[in-house]
């Protein structure tokens, strides 16, 4: 993994992000198949027919755990032509009381960090939630409820065209 040449990215933040790709490929994979995640805990938010699927385990995000590949707070799967669904994705999440701006400077501009602050979720039941549509033109849900946006980056394990960070 050689994510040399970026502009302003010091050597250390190169070799933590090239670390990262490196830990999440290897260790990632364990939760391949969707129900063994679900047995350990992750539910699907219903986002499927956008092409990716993600999995979040509810009760990790607000832990002391971060950009753990054995303890992901999300998983993306890439549903299949055959109704399978393959592993693509990480989405580390930081705590709820994180603010974008303070994400963790770990890999510079290499790291994407980014929130969704334009979805509406059902109401938290269990502390799980679904997406059931997005934010209108008035900057309200319509319908479900917005939750606090949650900084987070993609680790992607499968080739991404806009780099192994890229957000959706």
């Amino acid at each position: 993994i050689d994510l040399s040449g970026t502009p302003g990215v010091t050597p250390q933040q190169q070799a933590a992000a090239e670390n990262l790709i490196a830990v999440t490929l290897v260790q990632l994979p364990q939760w391949s198949d969707y129900k063994v995640a679900e047995a350990f805990g992750f539910r699907s938010i219903g986002d499927g027919g956008t092409g990716h699927e993600h999995f979040i385990q509810w009760d990790w995000i607000n832990d002391d755990v971060i950009l753990d590949p054995d303890q992901p707070e999300s998983l993306v799967f890439e549903p299949q032509p055959d109704g399978s669904k393959k592993l693509v994705s990480a989405m580390y999440m930081l705590s709820t009381d994180v603010a974008l701006e303070d994400a963790p400077d770990i890999g510079g501009a290499l790291m994407q960090w980014h929130i969704h602050d334009d979805l509406c979720f059902t109401p938290l039941v269990d502390g799980q939630a679904q997406v059931i549509s997005v934010i209108g033109s008035s900057g309200s849900c319509r319908v479900g409820e917005k939750l606090n946006p949650v900084p987070m980056i993609h680790v992607w394990i499968t080739p991404q065209k806009c780099g192994p960070f890229a957000s959706l």
